[in-house]
């Protein structure tokens, strides 16, 4: 039996943050509908960084990653899987399933 279920390409975004310590990035996923992103403990102003993006619908929030690498802070959303048609094989009917309407 297929299941029908495709994964869909995860969503990349990536944020030009230099000067800004791994340490102080701060990731947040609020009401498994908005990521927040920002800095923390930033000494000079024009460093800090905050921003609220909606996630889309069918997003796998636990497996939401990010990676910071010379300046540039890649936050991955991964898709959830989304059932597309599928088939049910006779043979996997229970025979107490009860028919409610003949064909015509």
């Amino acid at each position: 039996m297929s299941t029908g279920l495709r994964p869909l390409n995860p969503t990349f975004t990536q944020f030009d943050i230099p000067g800004v310590r791994k340490e102080d990035i701060r990731l947040e996923v609020e009401d498994s509908r908005y990521i927040i992103i920002q800095t923390e403990a930033a000494v000079e102003p024009c460093r800090s960084f905050h921003r609220k993006f909606r996630l889309p619908r069918q997003v796998d929030v636990n497996g939401i990653s990010a990676e910071y690498v010379t300046g540039v802070l890649t936050v991955t959303v991964p898709r959830s899987f989304v059932r597309r048609g599928f088939f049910i094989d006779p043979a996997d009917v229970s025979e107490n399933v009860q028919l409610l309407a003949r064909a015509a």
